[in-house]
């Protein structure tokens, strides 16, 4: 064999047993990869529990816990419980549509007496729509209700949880279908007596939709009798409400008996019990399904991934070290996107979500640009400093004193804090407190988390206020008045309107200016706020009209009160003016009455006044 028949021998040999080796590796990666399948599929599995389970589900069923709880912890509710007082109960209806208004996963928030009649009730179609109070004739008894006996047996305050159903209305299921799951907590009275329920339906068909999809594997949640609360087709989801035979067998044709028996192992799926978040009689359990189509994917993943070694290996003649590299640099690399994402991540909350980090003793140690904007200090005037830097002198010290109590025994607290900034203006934090502890349970520091809310308190003080004067507007007084007249109407009580015109108001405008004329209605304004009683409503009606709501108040009581408000205003002496005028008219609300015929009512007799010299006030006669 020549030299160049034996290179050529030699080379052949080294290419075969390259080959070889290369095939070999290939086949030994294969199978690796093949094992490896089972982990990512637990990997993956794991993942999604996580984001479906805790993120979304067990999110959304705290969001309305809280709800419950603040609602029966709401001063306004405990002295309702206590008096009964019916201004009370107006407070109670605007707070539970406030508070339904702001969570879209409310359709039902509801305060239901010791007796099972609705007192109190919000709804809400879907997350779209604004929710909206239930009238009473509309309200109705829940006695029978098994959601409200179960409730009512509950002695603490134990948050309670129904079944996942479908909603009910008059002893029917509601079409379209409503699935519903009611979070509920008993009231008691001083004397430690059951007193009713605060009762949330929450509306699950977003949730269960953003529980539902998932490109790796199928869906479920079932209950402990094997019926479906949600299923891939939504057509057999609450099967059993519906009506729709659907056996465990037709979607677990293995594993139906193990998950009846055994509801905690399945041996082609993913079991994850609800009972830590949800301990209700459902028994729940979430179980995800690999889909062919992903376990096909991740198959094909490895067969090309298996292609590429060998062919790599081949050309490179270097397969054990190509193989041995490739990994790490995968994971490197993975590590470094982590990392990106992880910094991007931090920078986002670092930018719009307001943050602080302090020592037990509140002492400042972390701020977030967020809560730099949000409060006027840079970073370095805040940090060092204690938290009462932005204390506001408004609050009460009880206030303070009810939420520390509150962090130091439950280790977190959430709620509304006004603020004080740097300039001296107010703004307004919603925020939620976090005890951090050491590994002896000690707390080590505190750290908040929230958002600036400023905005939407100056909204909602300016939809109720006339900007010049600061009373009630006129689309606030309309709301008192039609509740006024419902309670009148519903408790057979007095109700009486006063409206006020200032006498000759023009001539005020035309011959002193309308700076002039709008320091009048101002101090007008002063006048008859200081005046009234605290139980009158009184805002600006329109130009220089004011009007007076007078709650379980005749006629003639409204007269007297009239008169001292005219009295008043002529003996006060105006600036650059003088003395001016006012001149009034009464009517008094009967059962025949709408909010359009009381005013118009008062508008007569207030022309009387008018018509007979001003400076006067007259109640209305037929």
């Amino acid at each position: 064999m020549t030299q160049k028949n034996f290179k050529t021998v030699f080379t052949i040999y080294f290419i075969l047993f390259g080959v070889i080796v290369s095939i070999l590796g290939g086949v030994i990666s294969y199978n690796i990869q093949l094992r490896s399948l089972k982990s990512d599929l637990d990997t993956k599995a794991n993942d999604v529990m996580i984001t479906k389970k805790f993120t979304i589900l067990k999110e959304k069923i705290r969001d309305i816990d809280n709800i419950v709880k603040s609602i029966s912890k709401n001063p306004t509710m405990k002295i309702y419980l206590q008096t009964k007082d019916q201004h009370k109960l107006y407070e109670l209806n605007n707070i539970f549509l406030s508070i339904a208004g702001i969570n879209t996963k409310i359709m039902q928030l509801r305060y239901i007496d010791k007796n099972g009649m609705e007192v109190v009730r919000v709804d809400r179609t879907n997350e779209q729509d604004e929710p909206f109070l239930v009238k009473d004739s509309q309200l109705q008894n829940k006695k029978n209700r098994d959601y409200f006996q179960s409730v009512a047996q509950i002695q603490d305050q134990k948050i309670w949880h129904s079944k996942f159903n479908l909603n009910i209305e008059h002893g029917k299921i509601e079409i379209p279908y409503r699935p519903t799951l009611r979070v509920a907590q008993s009231l008691f009275n001083k004397n430690n007596e059951f007193d009713g329920i605060i009762i949330v339906n929450m509306l699950t068909t977003n949730l269960f939709d953003s529980i539902r999809s998932s490109s790796a594997f199928e869906h479920f949640i079932i209950d402990k009798n094997g019926n479906y609360i949600m299923h891939p087709d939504d057509q057999y989801s609450f099967n059993k409400y519906k009506g729709i035979s659907r056996t465990l067998r037709q979607d677990f044709s293995k594993d139906a008996i193990q998950l009846l028996s055994h509801p905690n192992r399945c041996d082609s799926c993913y079991v994850y019990p609800l009972n830590d978040i949800l301990n209700n009689e459902d028994k729940a359990i979430m179980v995800l399904k690999p889909k062919e189509s992903y376990q096909d994917a991740l198959l094909y993943d490895k067969l090309k991934a298996t292609f590429y070694i060998i062919l790599l290996s081949i050309l490179a003649s270097l397969i054990m070290a190509f193989y041995a590299s490739i990994r790490p640099a995968q994971l490197q690399k993975a590590l470094l996107l982590a990392n990106d994402e992880l910094k991007r991540f931090a920078s986002i909350l670092d930018k719009y979500v307001v943050s602080t980090k302090t020592t037990k003793d509140t002492t400042i140690l972390e701020v977030s640009n967020a809560f730099e904007n949000a409060s006027g200090y840079r970073k370095d005037e805040l940090i060092g400093k204690p938290m009462s830097i932005i204390k506001h002198p408004n609050t009460p010290k009880e206030f303070f004193k009810k939420s520390w109590e509150t962090i130091l025994n439950k280790g977190e607290w959430s709620g509304e804090i006004q603020n004080r900034k740097k300039d001296g203006t107010d703004f307004w934090l919603e925020q939620n407190i976090i005890a951090v502890k050491d590994d002896q349970g000690e707390i080590e520091s505190f750290v908040s988390v929230g958002q600036d809310i400023t905005s939407k308190k100056e909204l909602e003080k300016l939809s109720s206020i006339d900007k010049l004067t600061g009373v009630l507007n006129r689309r606030k007084l309309d709301e008192f008045l039609e509740y006024e007249i419902s309670m009148a109407k519903r408790y057979i009580k007095n109700l009486s309107l006063v409206i006020v015109d200032i006498d000759y108001f023009k001539s005020v405008n035309d011959q002193y200016g309308h700076q002039m004329g709008d320091k009048v209605l101002f101090e007008v304004t002063k006048i008859i706020s200081k005046h009234i009683r605290a139980t009158d409503i009184f805002g600006r009606f329109g130009g220089e009209e004011f009007l007076l709501i007078c709650p379980e108040t005749d006629e003639k009581q409204a007269f007297i009160l009239a008169e001292k408000l005219r009295t008043e205003i002529a003996n006060y002496n105006f600036d650059k003016i003088g003395q001016k005028t006012i001149s009034l008219g009464i009517s008094q609300f009967t059962s025949d009455d709408t909010a359009e015929t009381l005013i118009k009512k008062a508008d007569i007799a207030l022309y009387e006044s008018k018509n007979n010299g001003r400076n006067q006030a007259t109640i209305y006669s037929l």
